[in-house]
């Protein structure tokens, strides 16, 4: 395309060190898990008043997180957009997202399984990359790490099915009419094993690669999945661990493309991009909502659904991009 220009190798060449870039962000998710599993031991009714609110807080905080997506074919190839483009990748982003919204509309039950199946490979998929890119690691290619990202997308969405199902069906049936009951129980006993054996084979494989800080937090991520009320679990994750996280990258790329911006102004670059998006997804989920906390989280659950499908195929590219610079290094 004229006037742009590939930057190669910024993962190697910024200013921030290879080792630990992401390290004080890391360290969130797993504060918020032992506050969550403290308050399941010690205050456990508190818990069930408040997962309503904290999952609905927790969606609207993770929106951020996405929305810098249609920049990121930009960020990447080191170059200012033009109108034209910005257009056809903001074009390409909302089809995306309608056809989503208008299959949940038209199979409902069918989307809802396909969303949960994207979700989870997203969510394993980011718990792969970012500890590879905070331990100087090359990004894995996603035919790589496939036992990781299992068992983190199987902690994440599996496990509320098995442990927690009248709750995941009360929310999961506002989106699709086949999952207002809750999965059989042979299914679920089939589901349940796969989690318990995947996650045992994923803990032992990273501790036998030394990896002990990786196995800790899938644990972790297990544990509070598998202990605490399902909203309140997720919506704590997805703003303080997954969409923490994700951000983190978003502002590391910013510097490793322009070495000479320094952590504030990239933060401040990145907001400046993502404050519009933002307004729009949350004026979306406020208008969608209604009074009953419940519904509310349905809602804004519908406008996730719709954004996910576009936002995995944006991090998917955004992903084979770094291996990329990683392979393309001296």
């Amino acid at each position: 395309m004229r006037g742009s220009f590939v930057v190669h190798r910024p993962l190697l060449q910024a200013g921030a060190p290879r080792r630990g870039r992401h390290r004080l962000l890391m360290s969130v998710g797993p504060a918020l898990v032992a506050v969550a599993l403290a308050g399941r031991l010690l205050a456990p009714d508190l818990l069930d008043e408040v997962a309503p609110v904290i999952a609905l807080s927790g969606i609207v905080l993770g929106v951020p997180h996405g929305a810098v997506d249609h920049m990121l074919p930009f960020w990447t190839r080191g170059r200012r957009p033009r109108a034209v483009d910005l257009g056809r990748v903001f074009a390409g982003y909302v089809a995306v997202a309608a056809l989503a919204a208008a299959a949940l509309l038209l199979a409902p039950t069918a989307t809802v399984g396909v969303f949960l199946l994207v979700s989870a490979v997203h969510f394993g998929r980011a718990e792969v990359v970012v500890p590879a890119e905070d331990a100087g690691r090359p990004v894995p290619g996603p035919a790589h790490e496939w036992l990781p990202t299992a068992a983190h997308g199987l902690a994440v969405v599996g496990l509320p099915l098995v442990l927690w199902p009248g709750p995941s069906a009360a929310v999961l049936g506002r989106l699709g009419p086949g999952w207002q009951e809750p999965l059989s129980s042979s299914v679920r006993a089939s589901l349940g094993v796969a989690c318990a054996v995947v996650l045992w084979l994923a803990l032992r494989a990273q501790l036998s690669a030394g990896r002990r800080r990786e196995a800790a937090q899938l644990a972790g991520v297990a544990a509070v999945f598998a202990v605490v009320p399902p909203l309140l679990a997720f919506g704590m994750w997805l703003a303080g661990w997954h969409a923490l996280r994700h951000t983190g990258r978003l502002n590391w790329l910013l510097r490793a493309v322009s070495p000479a911006v320094r952590p504030w102004p990239a933060a401040r670059r990145f907001a400046a991009h993502a404050v519009v998006p933002t307004v729009v997804t949350t004026a979306a989920v406020v208008l969608t909502s209604w009074d009953d906390s419940a519904v509310a989280v349905s809602a804004a659950l519908s406008v996730l659904v719709a954004l996910t499908f576009p936002h995995v195929l944006s991090v998917h590219a955004f992903d084979r991009w770094a291996a990329e610079q990683v392979r393309e290094g001296p």
